[in-house]
């Protein structure tokens, strides 16, 4: 299920066909179907990443060499593909 974060904290419900999404706590959408966040993304909202705040002196986690998106994980929750942790020099180091 496709998360999703609108352009201005002031929007509070967005309709995406024929079904209304309200935003949570968070300030995410949690969408039902990736056609509905493809049209929202049209709109201005961003894909949130679920990845936690690194600081620029740790390497932690893995970013995916194949969609690019940040994950805890080895295998990318978004896209299945298997990583290598990426060094900071932007070698792969297995």
């Amino acid at each position: 299920m496709p998360k999703m974060i609108a352009p201005d904290k002031g929007v509070k419900q967005t309709d995406v066909g024929g079904y209304r999404y309200n935003v949570n706590r968070q300030g995410v959408y949690n969408v039902e179907n990736r056609n509905h966040a493809d049209a929202m993304k049209r709109e201005g909202f961003i894909e949130a990443s679920m990845m936690g705040a690194v600081t620029n002196a740790e390497n932690i986690g893995y970013t995916c060499l194949a969609c690019g998106f940040g994950s805890f994980f080895k295998k990318c929750g978004k896209c299945g593909n298997e990583n290598e942790r990426l060094e900071t020099d932007g070698t792969v180091n297995g």
